[in-house]
Formats: C-alpha cells, structure tokens, sequence
C-alpha cells in the first residue's frame, strides 16, 4: 500500500465533507428565500453561504423579523432560528413559556415565580413567567392555550415563545427547513395574538 493512500482518503472525506456542507447551506439558503417570498416579506440580501438567515416586513401592520443565529463556540456551537412580531405599542408586559421539564424545575429551586392559569393539562406542559401574573391568567383565553399548544405539537425543539420590549418572539434550537418554516408560519399567528396582549395590557 503506498504511503500517500491514507492521508488521500482522509483529504477525500474532508472534502466530500466540505462540498456537503455547502449544498446543504445553498439548499436552506434557497428554502429560506421562497418561504420569505410565499410570506410577503423582504430577505436581506446576502451570499447564499453566508450566517445568519434573515427576513423582514410587515403583517397586518405590525413589524415580523425573522431569522437564524447561533451560541456557543465549537463543538457547543447550536444553530437557532427566531421569528418576532412587534407590537403596535406596549413594551411593558414581560411573558415567556417553556415547556416543563429539568431545566424548569431548576428555575423553581431558584426562585423563579410560576404563572398558573387554572388549566390543569396546559399548567401541566407549560412553565410561565410574567411581570404581570394576574393580566396573563386572564388573558390566556383558551383560543390561544390551544395555538400554543398547536404550535408546539409540531416538534421544534427547545422552543420557547416570550414577549419582551415590545416584541413577542418564538425560538426554536435548529436551522431552515421546510418542517422549521411550517412551524413559525404557524408561530407568526400566535405571536400577533401574544402582541396584541401587549397593546391591551399598555392600554390598561
């Protein structure tokens, strides 16, 4: 076996590796831009290669972002993807829901202050937080307990809706794909209900 036969092996992997890796960035690249077309919003424009993915525009009035961006460093490095949806006026109410789960449990044995709103199977399978804890138990209709959980039944991972500074936001661990973009098309209705709980609250 000649010497140089490993060593091309390994350097033919690496770049089979390599090409794979940019078919598949160009691909959800490509993904990314006919959803956004489909949606009615405007892709920055950018190299197909090029992190992170991102959309803006309008829907019924109100400001939608949406777009990937990543943690961590390395082998720790995650890929996330976020769409938010900004509401018309109030930046004063504070939400987030999590699904129940070890890391919840650790932000109770913290202190962290949960939100109940007298549903037993939703208080169940969500962990939430609010400055404005009695407005939220009101205001969480059932029409909205059942889009949320619609949207979550769709599978993304690690996901977590919140309302913050204006902004009421969904996040998902991942990158494009058709399944991702189906659910934050699905998210972005949620989200104009969650920012319109916004404005009430700053109407209040």
């Amino acid at each position: 076996m000649s010497p140089l036969f490993m060593p091309l092996i390994f350097v033919t992997v690496f770049v089979v590796f390599i090409v794979l890796g940019f078919r598949a960035q160009k691909r959800m690249a490509a993904e990314f831009a006919a959803w956004v077309a489909a949606q009615g919003l405007t892709a920055l424009q950018g190299r197909w290669w090029s992190t992170p993915l991102e959309a803006n525009g309008t829907r019924a009035g109100r400001q939608v972002r949406v777009h990937t961006f990543t943690t961590g460093s390395g082998k720790s490095r995650q890929t996330w993807l976020s769409a938010a949806v900004r509401a018309g006026a109030g930046g004063r109410l504070e939400l987030s829901l999590m699904r129940q789960g070890f890391g919840t449990k650790i932000s109770e044995w913290f202190g962290a202050k949960e939100v109940t709103v007298g549903d037993a199977v939703f208080d169940g399978h969500w962990f939430i937080r609010s400055n404005r804890a009695e407005f939220i138990q009101a205001a969480l209709l059932p029409e909205i307990r059942t889009r949320i959980d619609e949207v979550a039944a769709l599978g993304g991972n690690s996901l977590k809706i919140e309302v913050k500074g204006g902004w009421a936001t969904y996040v998902e661990r991942g990158g494009v794909s058709r399944k991702s973009l189906h659910r934050v098309e699905l998210a972005l209705g949620l989200l104009e209900e969650l920012a319109t709980l916004a404005e009430v609250e700053a109407a209040g």
